[in-house]
């Protein structure tokens, strides 16, 4: 799959970056004698926060879930301070092709279509793998994939890369659907 070979690097940054925030957020949280699920958005934020400060060289944003087109870049000037959106909010990396969203996901599902801005970025042609025909011609812009992460006992559980294809109301169509677990992060040997 030409996307994997393309994103590879960014992909095993995004695990690894993951995995250091899921260990900050369980040292938080057994440091002070919580139970992480009593207050699930402390123990997401808290991972997200520690992705985005490793992920900072490949320009990570915060992903504000409401409307995912109108993300902003965090300042990363002398402010002192870092704007990170809703606990809630995903991350957001752009290359020069693509388009990934990273959002926590236990269920391995992308968010409903509830919002004009996540219609319009689940909303694109199926990839060139799927389509029929001899006048298959390149995306017109990026394409925009999901990263779907989820973890238990202080270790990552799922690392899918989602390629959505529009939406049916609510529910969200997919193009295809890889468990990068299994596939990018523990091939077999």
């Amino acid at each position: 799959m030409a996307v994997l070979g393309r994103l590879r690097p960014l992909l095993l940054a995004v695990h690894e970056a993951l995995g250091a925030g899921v260990r900050v957020s369980a040292a938080v949280h057994a440091a002070h004698g919580w139970n992480p699920a009593a207050d699930r958005h402390l123990d997401h934020q808290l991972v997200r926060r520690e992705a985005m400060e490793r992920l900072r060289p490949w320009g990570a944003h915060h992903d504000e879930l409401s409307d995912p087109l109108q993300a902003r870049q965090l300042e990363f000037g002398g402010s002192g301070t870092d704007n990170l959106g809703l606990p809630m909010s995903g991350l957001l990396l752009r290359t020069p092709t693509d388009v990934l969203r990273v959002w926590r996901a236990d269920d391995g599902e992308l968010p409903a279509a509830s919002t004009e801005g996540l219609r319009a970025f689940y909303r694109q042609e199926p990839s060139r793998q799927l389509r029929l025909g001899p006048d298959d011609a390149p995306a017109a812009g990026p394409t925009h994939l999901a990263l779907l992460w989820a973890d238990a006992g202080g270790v990552l559980t799922r690392f899918d890369l989602v390629r959505p294809a529009g939406s049916a109301g609510r529910r969200v169509q997919v193009d295809w659907h890889v468990d990068l677990l299994a596939r990018l992060v523990h091939p077999a040997a």
